[in-house]
């Protein structure tokens, strides 16, 4: 992707930004030149599209402690701990760590899964319940069309 001078100046100062928030030549070159198309007909454009969007975010301001005694520090919400899907080691079913002991999961460690509760509606009921919501649910207007 070639850029006239003119360009060059044009994106001068978003690119100024890219750096700011600490980002490197390697970045903001990625990131003006992967996935291009084979022919790019407004190369300007283009740059200014990806320097826009793909603006990597503000850096996290840390303030200087402070000299005198410690403050009550405000409760910080940790960052959210990354959902770990594991798979079975034999028949290869996803599952949670706390779910897979040992790499297994329930019916390949001979587990058998716990019997319904008696309390579980039958197939009968269900469509019963759901049709008397149908019943409800439908205004005298439509009822009559």
């Amino acid at each position: 992707m070639t850029l006239s001078a003119a360009e060059c100046a044009a994106l001068e100062e978003l690119a100024a930004q890219w750096f700011a928030r600490g980002a490197t030549a390697a970045q903001l070159h990625r990131a003006l030149t992967a996935g291009l198309p084979p022919e790019v007909h407004h190369p300007g454009g283009m740059a200014r599209s990806r320097l826009v969007s793909k603006l990597p975010p503000e850096p996290e301001r840390t303030e200087p402690e402070p000299a005198g005694p410690e403050p009550a520090a405000p409760h910080r919400r940790s960052a959210p701990s990354p959902l770990r899907i594991m798979e079975c080691t034999v028949c290869r079913a996803p599952g949670r760590p706390e779910a897979l002991p040992g790499g297994l999961c329930a019916p390949c460690r001979g587990e058998t899964p716990p019997a319904r509760a008696a309390s579980d509606p039958t197939p009968a009921a269900v469509r019963a319940h759901i049709q008397h919501l149908r019943d409800a649910a439908r205004t005298p207007e439509r009822s009559r069309a």
